[in-house]
């Protein structure tokens, strides 16, 4: 079974694209908090041509908007709750967010991963209620002994 491989790494030059094409990535992760709307539209032109999926993360509305007002095809979008300038976590910035834009994203047909900050089945729902169509989880299964059970506790 081939599952899709998500390049996770800070991108910040074009060669890391094509080197994890190379290595078989599907898709990468471009933060707007780092990257200029320029590199993120030359970044995307990239991804398209390699065949690739770009998950553009967000942290707060104004990059949201940001993304939104790229002159670039937008698809995926991933609103981390994680506040990078004190690390707190929150499942009301997918909330807020989604509140804020989703009709305009849902207009647009893009899709929205909500990423940081779930542990619980109650945090996957409260996620998806709020507009989110998948997610992204990392610390919850990588800190588990068997990270199989834990994905299984998820979804009961």
């Amino acid at each position: 079974m081939d599952l899709p491989l998500l390049c996770k790494d800070f991108i910040i030059y074009p060669y890391q694209m094509y080197y994890a094409r190379a290595k078989g990535a599907d898709a990468v992760l471009l933060i707007a908090a780092i990257l200029s709307d320029k590199d993120l539209e030359y970044f995307l032109k990239i991804v398209q041509k390699m065949g690739m999926t770009a998950l553009i993360e967000v942290h707060d509305l104004e990059e949201m908007d940001r993304v939104l007002g790229l002159n670039a095809e937008v698809s995926l979008i991933g609103i981390n709750n994680r506040d990078l300038t004190d690390f707190t976590v929150t499942l009301d910035t997918t909330a807020s967010i989604l509140a804020a834009r989703g009709s305009v994203l849902k207009e647009r047909g893009i899709a929205i991963v909500s990423e940081s900050g779930l542990f619980t089945s109650g945090d996957l729902q409260t996620v998806a209620q709020a507009g989110a169509e998948a997610v992204l989880i990392g610390e919850a299964l990588i800190k588990q002994p068997d990270p199989g059970v834990a994905l299984k506790g998820l979804f009961d």
